[in-house]
């Protein structure tokens, strides 16, 4: 006997994967961690605060240093609660280098050094501005 639309017995459930596009205006952070919440049913309460600081930190880069178009977070979400994600912002990589300065300072220089402490792993496609994340149950800090 089959049931439609269930998964079959002993099967493992399969990622789940998101997009979303922003516009490169300064409330672009407040509308990435707003879209987030959806995920408060399917993600733990502190990787969902973690996804959300990262994704904030990224895509406020991408308003700040990026060439002003839109800006896309593309996720997917594995069962285990890992979450790997991109924010895209379609710049070149030539125009500003992603880089994390080895002391922040009052002036800033907060995000990536935020970013790597909380994601398990982080990155820069080579010779874009596509920095891709990785975030589950074990933070990279602790």
């Amino acid at each position: 006997m089959s049931h439609a639309g269930s998964d079959p017995v002993g099967s493992t459930p399969s990622t789940v994967q998101f997009s979303f596009q922003f516009p490169p205006a300064e409330d672009a952070p407040a509308q990435a961690r707003a879209a987030l919440e959806v995920f408060d049913q399917i993600l733990a309460p502190d990787v969902l605060e973690d996804l959300q600081l990262v994704v904030s930190e990224l895509v406020t880069n991408s308003v700040k240093f990026g060439p002003n178009r839109p800006i896309t977070l593309a996720m997917s979400i594995a069962p285990e609660g890992i979450v790997k994600g991109e924010v895209i912002d379609q710049g070149d990589g030539e125009r500003a280098k992603v880089q994390m300065r080895s002391e922040p300072t009052v002036d800033g220089g907060w995000g990536l050094h935020l970013v790597d402490q909380v994601a398990e792993q982080w990155g820069v496609h080579e010779g874009s501005t596509h920095v891709w994340f990785e975030i589950g149950p074990k933070r990279r800090g602790a």
